[in-house]
C-alpha cells in the first residue's frame, strides 16, 4: 500500500478505521509551491520557490525593457538554505537585487563601486545559525548569446561565494516568448560553464505552479514600452558619461532609441516609395489566392476531421508520473475543456481506499496535484464541468516501477 504518513503515525492498514483513513488522506493531495531542478547522476537538487520565479522574472524583464534591441542585465544574491544529505539540497526562497552602474555598457559587469556594494550586501546575508535564510549563490540575467557563464561570473563566485555548495542562476529573457533559466554548480573543483545541464522555462505556469497571483503594478517611472525582437549586442559603454549617476543610463537609452527611430523612419519612407507600385497589383493576387485556398480547404475538411479536431481540443491529457519521490498528476491547462471549466473533481482509487478532491476553476488552472508515493496501482479520474454544464472526463492508472 501507499506510504500515507510519517512512520511515527499508524498506517491506514493498521488503524482499521475508514473515517481515520479518510481524514489522513486529506493531506495527500497538494499543489506544488516550488520547482524541482534535478539532473540524473548529479549530486545536487534545487528547489526554486514559485514566488521567486514571479518576482525575479519581473526584475529581469524590467532591465530587459530598459535598453532597445538587447536589454540591460541585472543581478543579485540568491537567498535560501542548504541541506546536506544523500544529495545536496539547495532551497531558493528569495533574492536581493544588487544594482550596477553600467559603466561598461548594458552587461552586468561590476566596477569597483559596484563590487563594494556587492561585498557589503553579501556580508549582511552570510550563513549563520541565527538566520533562516542566507546567501546560497547569485543570479544574473543574460542578454548575450547562448546561456553560459562568463569569466566575470566565475570571479564573482570565487570572491564572494567561497562555499562550493552555492549555485549560480542565469536567466535569458526574450521579447516574444518566456525567459529561459539554467542553474550552474561547482563539481570536481570547477563549473560546467559552457551551458547548464538543464535549461527550463522561467515562468511559473510552465513549471507547474499554476497562474501567478496578481502582483502590485510597478510605478509609472519604472514601466517600459514593449520592445521588438532582440538583435546584435550594443557596444559596451557607448555614449555613457559619468555612469555613477543613475540618470545617465536612462539618458543613454533615450538617445539610442531616438537615433534608432530616426534611422527606421528614413528607411521606411524610402522602402515605401520604391515598393508602393509593386504591392498594389500583388495585393490582388494574394487576395485571390487566399479565396481559392480557403474554398478548397472547406471542401476537404469533412465532418470526421472536424470531430477529430474538436476531440483534440477537449482532451485533458491526464498523466501520472513519479518525480523526486512524489507522484505528480498533471493535465493540460490549455485544453479548451479546462479553459472553459466551471469546476471539477479528481477521484482517486488506491486499493480499497477512495478519495474525491473537489477542484474549482482556479485550481484546475494549476494543472497539477501532488500525491504521495504509491506502492501499488493507483487510478485517477479527472472530471471537468464546463460552463455550459457539459462534463468531460479522463482516467489514468499509475503502476510502481517494480510492477
Amino acid at each position: 500500500m501507499s506510504h500515507w504518513q510519517p512512520s511515527s503515525q499508524p498506517s491506514p492498514t493498521e488503524s482499521g478505521s475508514d473515517s481515520q483513513n479518510t481524514a489522513l488522506m486529506e493531506n495527500f493531495v497538494q499543489t506544488p509551491t516550488y520547482f524541482v531542478w534535478e539532473v540524473a547522476g548529479k549530486p545536487v537538487t534545487i528547489h526554486l520557490d514559485f514566488e521567486v520565479v514571479d518576482k525575479l522574472a519581473m526584475e529581469v524583464m524590467r532591465g530587459f525593457g530598459a535598453v532597445p534591441r538587447r536589454g540591460a542585465e541585472v543581478g543579485g544574491i540568491l537567498m535560501g538554505s542548504i541541506e546536506m544529505g544523500d544529495k545536496l539540497l539547495v532551497r531558493v526562497e528569495d533574492f536581493i537585487p544588487v544594482p550596477c552602474d553600467y559603466m561598461r555598457g548594458p552587461s552586468y559587469l561590476l566596477t569597483e563601486n559596484d563590487e563594494a556594494r556587492f561585498r557589503a550586501t553579501v556580508e549582511t546575508v552570510k550563513q549563520s545559525s541565527e538566520k533562516r535564510l542566507y546567501a546560497v549563490g547569485f543570479y544574473r540575467s543574460h542578454t548575450r548569446d547562448g546561456l553560459a557563464l562568463s569569466d566575470e561570473d566565475l570571479q564573482i563566485f570565487e570572491k564572494y561565494f567561497a562555499d562550493p555548495t552555492n549555485v549560480i542562476l542565469l536567466i535569458r529573457p526574450f521579447a516574444t516568448k518566456p525567459s529561459v533559466g539554467g542553474f550552474f554548480f561547482e563539481e570536481n573543483g570547477g563549473f560546467h560553464r559552457e551551458s547548464s545541464y538543464l535549461e527550463f522555462p522561467f515562468k511559473r505556469r510552465d513549471l507547474g505552479g499554476g497562474a501567478s497571483p496578481s502582483m502590485r503594478t510597478a510605478p509609472a517611472e519604472e514601466r517600459t514600452e514593449p520592445r521588438g525582437p532582440e538583435s546584435a549586442e550594443q557596444t559596451p559603454g557607448e555614449g555613457l558619461s559619468n555612469p555613477g549617476n543613475p540618470d545617465d543610463l536612462r539618458d543613454w537609452i533615450q538617445n539610442r532609441r531616438s537615433q534608432a527611430d530616426s534611422s527606421d523612419r528614413e528607411a521606411t519612407t524610402s522602402a515605401r516609395f520604391r515598393s508602393k507600385s509593386v504591392w498594389i497589383p500583388l495585393s490582388f493576387v494574394f487576395l485571390l489566392l487566399g479565396v481559392i485556398i480557403g474554398f478548397q480547404a472547406a471542401l476537404v475538411l469533412n465532418r470526421g476531421d472536424a470531430q477529430k479536431i474538436a476531440a483534440q481540443s477537449l482532451s485533458l491529457s491526464l498523466t501520472a508520473q513519479l518525480e523526486s519521490g512524489k507522484l505528480i498528476v498533471r493535465w493540460d491547462r490549455n485544453s479548451a475543456a479546462v479553459l472553459n471549466a466551471k469546476s471539477g473533481t479528481l477521484q482517486i482509487l488506491d486499493g480499497s481506499f477512495t478519495k474525491t478532491v473537489n477542484l474549482d476553476g482556479r485550481q484546475l488552472q494549476n494543472g497539477s496535484v501532488i500525491y504521495m508515493t504509491a506502492d501499488s496501482k493507483v487510478s485517477f479520474r479527472l472530471e471537468v464541468v464546463t460552463n455550459n454544464k457539459g462534463t468531460i472526463s479522463e482516467t489514468v492508472e499509475y503502476l510502481p516501477p517494480s510492477r
